[in-house]
């Protein structure tokens, strides 16, 4: 039987949204980190910018990626209201 949170622990398919080349940004450790650990899964980094990221083809939005991610992680700066 599978808990509700193993698409979590356990997921196949990962979206980075924010994805970024730049050494500094959050979106480019997260994006590095996923493929030094060896995930065996899907990545697919999402950056309206960018073409490539670190090798993997990178989306103007997760709507073009035309699969079904288990997890997302969001990379992107906030910006206040107002």
């Amino acid at each position: 039987m599978h808990g509700q949170l193993d698409r979590f622990f356990y997921a196949d398919r990962v979206a980075v949204i924010g994805a970024s080349r730049e050494l500094r940004k959050i979106g480019y450790e997260i994006l590095r980190s996923l493929i030094r650990s060896g995930f065996k899964g899907r990545i697919y980094p999402v950056n309206p910018k960018c073409s490539e990221v670190l090798g993997l083809k990178c989306y103007r939005s997760i709507l073009e990626t035309l699969d079904n991610v288990d997890l997302a992680v969001f990379a992107i700066s906030a910006r206040p209201c107002g």
